[in-house]
């Protein structure tokens, strides 16, 4: 029964291996984890014997303080790998907690800490419905193209309602989770397509097959705004929301005209903490610092993707803006297949992504790491090969219905 364990030292301080034992583990083999890097560890228990005396310990010094903890490898009635921290506390855990990872096998189970600023250590323990307001003390003076943060593909279709026909769960709803819920999970870029249906703001998710328009709804904006006016009532974050691919359903699917877009941000003028300032023009907002937009409140940037012929008028003092506010490399692979998608993606950020450059070399844009398989043409009609069925790793025990719930920048 084998499994990973991912360590991610986010610290500028090396984890040393300070010794490791085990009994009866077939693997338990611990390397030094340097400052900045992370190492995947493949671990085994054991098949001979009482296998419910499978055990192991790592023992970590962390390099320039007494900071240390333990990896620990179990099997009392269920295969557990668990952190003890020994010496140390992070926000999330205090001194002498014992963190337990789960286990998962023929996948990776994952363990994170870094430290802010002020030598704060913080981990992937607790909650992330906050996380950006935990990490205030690194984050604050980032700008948004210089943090990564997830997000959400088709955010709004997390219910399947009735479009056109051919139109069903298989190859229209792609999220598991409602808008809450992926607030609560971390996401906080939005990719929201909202519809007009039956008279009705909704998300949408339609594509044009030939003359042939296929599609159908999720969630009703109201619904939607509810539910981030909920979120921001309880945590100070900052939320992207981008409006694309807009459309009049109720009128031969035809982009929406002047009149359609003012009732559209007039609906969304409903979303509470939008982030406002005079006179925005050309502004870049990715260049602007985290702490610039949370505050003593939450804060919701709206972009929205509008055609040369409309314009955003006065709505653009009331929390709107243009995509020139918000410029961003967003290029998807177009594949259903794994290992095209990933070799596609992990290029287009080499390609396009270089922060550490000289100056004159930098490619600096706000990049959106599209870590998403596209259904084809050929299986829209199948069951079996639905959107979410696909998953984003190969092991079958992956979680791929979180996963497919996220891009990155």
């Amino acid at each position: 029964m084998g499994g990973d364990l991912t360590l991610v030292n986010g610290s500028p301080f090396s984890w040393t291996l300070n010794g490791q034992h085990s009994y009866q583990m077939d693997t338990w083999k611990w390397p030094t984890i340097n400052a900045g890097q992370a190492s995947r560890i493949y671990v085994e228990f054991g098949t001979r014997g009482n296998t419910r005396d499978d055990a192991g310990e790592a023992y970590y010094n962390i390099d320039g303080t007494s900071d240390r903890f333990t990896v620990l490898g179990r099997k009392p009635s269920d295969y557990a790998l668990t952190i003890s921290l020994d010496d140390m506390s992070t926000k999330q855990s205090s001194k002498g907690s014992s963190v337990t990872l789960g286990f998962r096998h023929n996948a990776a189970v994952n363990w994170i800490m870094s430290t802010d600023e002020a030598g704060t250590w913080w981990s992937n323990s607790g909650t992330y419905a906050d996380w950006m307001q935990q990490s205030m003390g690194s984050l604050a003076n980032r700008t948004l193209k210089h943090i990564c943060m997830p997000g959400s593909h088709d955010a709004g279709m997390g219910t399947f309602k009735p479009g056109t026909i051919g139109a069903h769960f298989a190859n229209t709803q792609t999220q598991y989770l409602d808008f809450y819920q992926q607030l609560e999970a971390g996401s906080r870029y939005f990719d929201l397509r909202p519809v007009l249906s039956r008279g009705e703001w909704v998300a949408g998710h339609y594509g044009q097959v030939g003359d042939i328009w296929l599609g159908g709804n999720g969630q009703s904006l109201a619904d939607i705004i509810q539910q981030i006016n909920d979120f921001t009532a309880k945590h100070q974050e900052l939320i992207i929301i981008n409006l694309s691919h807009t459309l009049d359903t109720d009128n031969q699917y035809k982009d929406l005209t002047q009149t359609q877009w003012n009732d559209l941000f007039t609906t969304l003028k409903r979303i509470n903490n939008r982030y406002t300032f005079n006179n925005p023009g050309g502004t870049d907002l990715s260049t602007r610092r985290l702490g610039d937009f949370i505050t003593d409140r939450a804060s919701v940037l709206i972009i929205a993707q509008i055609p040369d012929d409309v314009t955003l008028g006065d709505f653009a003092n009331q929390g709107f803006y243009s995509g020139r506010n918000l410029p961003f490399y967003d290029e998807y692979s177009n594949s259903n297949n794994l290992a095209t998608m990933k070799s596609d993606q992990l290029a287009k950020l080499k390609q396009n992504r270089n922060i550490v450059a000289e100056q004159s070399q930098r490619k600096d844009m706000f990049h959106i790491f599209s870590w998403t398989l596209t259904q084809q043409p050929e299986d829209v009609l199948i069951f079996d090969k639905a959107i979410m069925f696909v998953p984003l790793y190969p092991s079958p025990s992956t979680n791929a219905s979180f996963l497919r719930t996220l891009i990155y920048h």
